[in-house]
């Protein structure tokens, strides 16, 4: 007979465990967070950079833009959110605009719809276009043209363009930029049309830029391009503080009287540089005996100028020189070219040691002078003070025998100049000087230089060309004879020699130890050895090895070596 056993009645299976598309639409649709608490969530995690990263900034920029896109992906709250998020989109089009794109893989045509809906979406932030740098290829003029149309967003902008880029970008500068604070433009031929386009005008700026309206524009820089010849409007003038102009060629240059004019009225200006032929020599020559041509005297007042870099023909430059009127303390560079005449030089040199002596002065704010390095050939001459604040290069002409006037050779305009910073040289810590020869008018000069301390950078020439001179007229004036005419203002009683307070010289290689070099500096310091003022110190590179011999008669003569590198 069966048994009826009782059996448990089966359990309800239990439910399949949620897949991973389940898992995140039911987090999606669950409740979320305030509008306001997503929108933070978002502006942290896409713009907020790491406190501490060693990964690379164009990495994370990528990242970045993967976050932005992916956010706006997620559901309608999200995107609807996103697109409210200006900050989110403008990074998006800084990106876009600044990157190196594959022309191939992605044209200007197919990027077009979506770099306008950027421009869209990330109204009404300013935009920084090319702040990275200038790239390698000329910017597309069809992008030109799109960003251009959002002139009035602009706050900065940089592009490398070619002939059909200006002609666009041309077209569209007669728009105000209300919030454009740096325009930065460079021209570059396109390929195979460079040796055409020599002898075509130099692109201009349009002569209504921004239609007079760029309240904010502070620095203008353009590379192969110039400004208008008209004069700048007074609402570029107005808030101007930087201006670079640079690597120009062909017709239409402006002259230094045209430049002139441009810089009348710039009170703000603090930086200027031209070069690179972007001032324009003269072309006409002078007449017998002539003196340099300034067409007007009247003066243009820059009293912000802090920095004034000139290159170029040195009657021009010396035009600016003579008429422009910076502050007491800015620092000059100037590179002159075609020296060819005597009175050529006479503003360059003029000013450029007035400034030097108001240094040395300790007229304005700047740094006193204490180094002073003079270095040249035959050909150049050229004067620093080891800083940026003051720098004069000298290119001399070849010599002319069919030239009315005779060509100035280095040791004329080295024998101007230092006539002109008497106070300098007296107030010299150091010296550097390479030269082919030590003419009289340096000899002279260094009578003066009561505070000098080291003679720095001594080469073989210098040491033979230099000391034996110094050494006589110290010689001859201690002595009680009569003074020497290269010293004609010194006293027959002068109680200091020439060089009282130098103690150390510093050799710039070991040649200096063998030779007629060897022979005229140990002669040098024997005879300072024999009065109180003996030179100390002799400072030699690393490279190179010092014989035992001179080594004995540095010993002897209680000298110290210090190798340097």
């Amino acid at each position: 007979m069966p048994i009826a056993v009782p059996v448990r009645p089966p359990r309800p299976p239990k439910p399949l465990a949620l897949s991973l598309k389940q898992r995140k639409t039911a987090a999606i649709s669950a409740p979320t967070l305030p509008n306001a608490s997503l929108a933070f969530i978002f502006r942290t995690a896409t713009l907020v950079p790491p406190a501490v990263s060693s990964i690379d900034p164009s990495f994370q920029a990528t990242q970045s833009r993967a976050t932005i896109l992916s956010l706006s992906h997620v559901n309608s709250q999200w995107r609807s959110i996103s697109l409210t998020i200006p900050e989110l989109w403008h990074r998006l089009l800084l990106f876009d605009l600044d990157s190196d794109v594959n022309e191939v893989e992605r044209p200007i045509y197919a990027r077009k719809p979506w770099l306008k809906e950027l421009f869209r979406r990330s109204d009404p932030l300013p935009i920084d276009i090319g702040i990275a740098g200038y790239s390698y290829l000329p910017r597309d003029p069809v992008l030109v043209g799109l960003e251009l149309e959002h002139l009035h967003r602009i706050r900065t902008y940089r592009a490398l363009l070619d002939e059909r880029g200006w002609e666009t970008l041309s077209s569209c500068l007669d728009e105000p930029a209300a919030v454009l604070q740096s325009l930065s433009l460079a021209f570059r031929p396109a390929m195979g049309r460079t040796s055409a386009f020599d002898q075509a005008p130099t692109p201009q700026l349009p002569r209504d830029l921004f239609n007079g309206h760029c309240p904010r524009l502070t620095k203008i820089s353009l590379r192969g391009c110039l400004p208008s010849q008209s004069d700048f409007s007074s609402a570029v003038r107005a808030n101007l503080t930087s201006l670079t102009v640079s690597q120009v060629s062909g017709p239409g240059v402006p002259t230094a009287d045209r430049w002139l004019a441009h810089l009348s009225g710039m009170r703000r200006l603090e930086h200027l540089l031209l070069e690179g032929g972007a001032i324009a020599g003269s072309s006409r020559p002078q007449k017998r005996n002539s003196q340099p041509r300034v067409a007007s005297s009247e003066a243009v007042v820059l009293p912000s100028l802090r920095s004034l870099l000139l290159e170029g023909d040195v009657e021009a430059i010396g035009t600016l020189l003579h008429r422009l009127q910076p502050s007491v303390d800015a620092r000059i560079s100037a590179s002159c070219s075609g020296v060819r005449r005597e009175g050529g030089i006479d503003h360059v040199l003029s000013t450029f040691g007035e400034r030097m002596e108001n240094a040395a002065m300790g007229i304005g704010a700047g740094p006193t002078v204490s180094f002073l390095a003079i270095k040249g050939g035959e050909s150049k001459l050229e004067v620093s003070d080891g800083t940026h604040s003051h720098h004069l290069s000298l290119s001399f002409c070849r010599e002319d025998t069919q030239a009315p006037t005779p060509t100035p050779t280095w040791e004329t305009v080295l024998s101007k100049f230092l006539g002109t910073v008497p106070f300098t040289i007296a107030s010299l810590m150091a010296m550097e000087i390479q030269l082919p020869s030590a003419p009289p008018s340096l000899i002279r000069s260094l009578s003066g230089a009561c505070q000098l301390e080291r003679l720095v950078n001594l080469n073989t020439t210098m040491l033979r060309q230099m000391l034996p001179p110094l050494q006589k007229y110290q010689m001859t004036m201690g002595m009680g004879s009569p003074s020497s005419p290269a010293l004609p203002h010194r006293s027959l009683l002068s109680p200091l020699p020439v060089l009282p307070a130098l103690h150390t010289l510093h050799a710039c290689s070991s040649d200096v130890f063998s030779g007629s070099s060897w022979a005229a500096l140990q002669g040098y310091l024997r005879w300072r050895a024999l009065g109180w003022r003996a030179v100390r110190v002799i400072q030699v590179p690393m490279a190179g090895g010092i014989e035992d011999e001179v080594v004995d008669v540095m010993r002897k003569l209680n000298i110290s070596f210090i190798y340097v590198e």
